[in-house]
Order: structure tokens, then sequence, then C-alpha cells
């Protein structure tokens, strides 16, 4: 009982592999000009620190998934959700080839993780509970000390006890035109923050990151393709300045 109860923290997100399930943008940019601007997405290059790719922790405070538990590699995961946002709010075309661009987009993720945060007390109060209810069901001191020990593994794996979550996205986009001269360069930092009731033992890795990371990438998009739209806004492309398709 004891070694099943306590496999999943050492599990983490060892099952199956965790997607990114990318909502739609429901908000849509009115038009900066009179035809949108063509960007191409040269690059996404992904410059996390190693504690994001290899994940730590294992009780208290733990950095997740690492890159073997994702789907697909994050640098691919974020340009699909980029080039979904420039698609759906109308900011921009989005072009495959650099000769059918007006600008080119680089994109650098900075940040991209889930981090799970418990108090030492998410450990001792099941024990501590269970442990007392060992007492009050035994007949002796031998069998009142083994029920409480049986109870006590069982409240690590049943009783919720508190839980901090963290979802954080930061990327950095950098705007160049046909010639490589840097336009626009702006970094945005997108997080959820969440306080869930989990048994101790709990590590429903892919389940939050799932639903938190996406959110996250969410507000850190909406960030910077604002900023992106504002400069467009004030920068209208020319007769001179425009590629014919």
């Amino acid at each position: 009982m004891l070694l099943a109860l306590l496999l999943p923290l050492f599990a983490g997100c060892g099952g199956s592999p965790v997607g990114f399930p990318y909502s739609r943008e429901s908000l849509v940019f009115p038009p900066s000009q009179t035809r949108l601007p063509r960007i191409q997405l040269l690059s996404v290059t992904d410059e996390r620190p190693a504690e994001q790719r290899e994940g730590s922790g294992h009780f208290v405070d733990i950095t997740f998934p690492d890159d073997a538990s994702w789907s697909r590699p994050v640098a691919d995961l974020y340009r699909d959700a980029l080039l979904q946002d420039i698609g759906q709010t109308s900011l921009a075309e989005a072009v495959p080839l650099s000769n059918q661009a007006d600008y080119t987009l680089e994109a650098t993720i900075h940040s991209f993780h889930c981090r799970m945060e418990r108090s030492a007390v998410s450990f001792a109060l099941p024990v501590g509970v269970g442990l007392v209810g060992g007492f009050f069901w035994g007949d002796d001191t031998s069998s009142k000390l083994k029920r409480g020990l049986v109870l006590a593994v069982a409240a690590l794996g049943a009783l919720p006890t508190p839980l901090h979550l963290r979802a954080e996205a930061e990327v950095e986009l950098v705007l160049r035109d046909r010639g490589g001269r840097e336009l626009w360069r702006q970094d945005c930092l997108g997080e959820i923050d969440d306080d869930v009731g989990e048994p101790a033992v709990s590590r429903r890795d892919a389940h939050f990151a799932q639903r938190l990371l996406p959110q996250a990438v969410k507000r850190c998009n909406a960030c910077l393709l604002g900023q992106l739209r504002q400069w467009l806004v004030e920068h209208p492309l020319d007769e001179g300045q425009q590629v014919e398709g």
C-alpha cells in the first residue's frame, strides 16, 4: 500500500505525453492599414534554463514538465500557438517564404513551465490524522501503532491539502524589415496562479500543465501582439515597402 500511494511522487509526468490544448482566440484586432501586413515567423529559439528543461523537485517545490514529458518540442508548441494567434486576431497574414513577407519575426522562449509548491504541513497533517485514528482503533500499543501507520499512509493519498500552482510563459519577439534591420523588440510574461486542494502524494503534473500553461501563453501572446499591433498602426506600410502578392 505504501509503495502504491507514494509512487506518484516519483512518477510525475511519466505517463502519457503532456499535450498542449491551446484555445482559439476570441479577440480580433481592427484593421491597422489598407491590407494586412505579411509576416514570416523566421525562427523560434528555446532558451529556457536547465531547471525547466530537466524538471526539478519531488516533494515540495516541483518544476514541471521536463522536455521528455512533452508530446512535442516546446519550440514547436509555441510556434503553432503564436501563428494561430497572429492569424485569428487578424493582426497580420503569416506567410511561409521570406520573399512573400513585409517583415520577419523572431521569437525567443525564456520561460515555459509550471511550478507546484507544497508546505511540509501537507505531509504532517495527514500522517497525524492517521496516527490519531489508529490510536482510537487499535486494541493494544502494537496494534494501535500498526493501524495508525496504515491509516497515515491512506490519509496521504486521500485527504486534500493546500497546493499552490503557477504557470509561466515568457517570450521575446523581434520584428525586422526585409533587409534584416531591427524595427521592434518586446518581452512579455504571462502568469497564471491557482490554489487547489490535492492529496499530499498527488502528482497530476500533466493535468495541471495542460490546464494552466496554455492560459499563461495566451496572456503572454496577448501582451506581445497587442504591442506589436500598436507599432504597426504607428508605422503603416507605404507602397514602396509592400511586397506584391
